[in-house]
């Protein structure tokens, strides 16, 4: 069995879960640092919708986090 990562969010209703899915169903990622590029790489899509006016704030980084699933 193969290990891979994947970015959690923590919510309210049900604590940290995987928030995150492709075409294939939860994104899985084969490496923590792809999975650390993906997350900065949506913050800062965030953090641009904000400045054009499309968001009201940016997700608060610490409400991710990346673990390791077997």
């Amino acid at each position: 069995m193969s290990t891979k990562f994947e970015v959690q969010e923590f919510t309210l209703c049900d604590g940290w879960i995987n928030t995150w899915s492709d075409d294939d169903g939860a994104s899985m990622f084969e490496s923590k640092k792809q999975a650390e590029a993906e997350l900065d790489w949506f913050l800062q899509e965030m953090l641009e919708a904000v400045e054009e006016g499309n968001m009201e704030d940016v997700p608060d980084r610490e409400d991710f986090r990346i673990v390791e699933v077997k």
